[in-house]
């Protein structure tokens, strides 16, 4: 199967194949990037396909439409999924490099060269870190280039601060410069942008706090309440035109103006703008609290089943609330 998928991923560009590569390696998949092209040309066609022949035949009207959709959510469930792996790896390295690049120092003035101070620094508690620098002194003993791994190793995490390291390093040793010292340089300052980003976390909690209450439970609680309210206005009207038939008598010559006249909005649709809205309103709440935490709005998809859920329940919940409240005043 694999030699199939393999033949559909060659049909795309090298140029795109050589992006995919640098992609699966940011992630952390290790499969071929002709390997997983094909995997994705079959689940991004292989669902919309037969869903498209399926509606053509039920509802023709939106059969490409609905595949098309099936499609965009296909191509974005695996985009998503990439971009989470590449977040999560980015967030390991970050969190133990300025204890990693501690102990490297450490070891270079004990009188090691760099490779040797890599290899002893990548301890078990440094995880994911200390596997890929594992790797890649392995490959360095091996007879590689020590620049030309590091350079591998740098691009397999998308992290800023892992990528000025490794270049630092490599100047530092084409130049004979004091290596020590720049590895504690760098550690100081990786832990320096972990302080700023604790520090800027806890300034924007009230921000956060508030985001969550306004698009979790002060909108739906507003929709909730504007949807009964409407039907009750409604049910206001109907008894109104039962009572009277013709309608209300014309005031003077501004009766286009003054004249009652009954809402034009349906409870019907106003309940289902009030279910998207509330959609919509905590979806973009999670992608914002997910760039304020973490810097990365991809992170908003871990937040957005839990926003949707309780904006829809806190809307539920108050439309039935209120429809038991208004139905007790309209029944005495």
């Amino acid at each position: 199967m694999a030699e199939v998928y393999g033949v559909l991923g060659r049909l795309l560009r090298r140029e795109w194949i050589l992006q995919v590569e640098d992609v699966l390696a940011m992630a952390g998949v290790d499969i071929s990037p002709e390997v997983f092209m094909g995997m994705v040309i079959l689940a991004v066609l292989g669902i919309p396909i037969p869903t498209f022949i399926f509606m053509v035949r039920a509802f023709p009207d939106i059969a490409l439409i609905v595949s098309v959709g099936v499609m965009i959510f296909d191509a974005l469930v695996i985009y998503v999924w990439l971009r989470m792996r590449i977040d999560n790896r980015k967030k390991q390295i970050e969190e133990v490099l300025p204890d990693f690049l501690q102990i490297c120092a450490a070891n270079v003035r004990a009188g090691m060269s760099i490779e040797r101070a890599l290899w002893f620094a990548a301890r078990p508690e440094f995880g994911l870190l200390s596997e890929e620098v594992a790797n890649t002194t392995r490959r360095t003993f091996g007879g590689e280039p020590f620049t030309q791994a590091l350079r591998k190793l740098a691009k397999k995490f998308n992290s800023r601060q892992l990528n000025r390291t490794v270049n630092l390093i490599i100047e530092e040793s084409s130049s004979g410069g004091e290596i020590a010292t720049l590895l504690e340089k760098c550690s100081s300052d990786a832990r320096q942008v972990q302080i700023l980003h604790k520090e800027i976390s806890e300034m924007m909690l009230m921000y956060v706090i508030f985001i969550v209450f306004a698009s979790c439970i002060g909108a739906p609680m507003l929709y909730g309440l504007s949807y009964q309210l409407i039907g009750s206005t409604n049910k206001i009207w109907s008894d109104i035109n039962k009572q009277n038939p013709e309608g209300f008598p014309k005031i003077g010559a501004m009766s286009s103006i003054l004249q009652p006249r009954p809402p034009k909005v349906s409870t019907d649709d106003f309940y289902k703008f009030a279910i998207i809205a509330t959609i919509l309103v905590t979806f973009s709440a999670s992608m914002i609290i997910a760039v304020i935490n973490t810097g990365s709005w991809i992170n908003g998809f871990k937040y957005a089943p839990f926003f949707v859920g309780l904006g829809l329940a806190v809307f539920f919940a108050v439309t039935l609330l209120f429809g038991l409240v208004f139905a007790s005043l309209f029944s005495r």
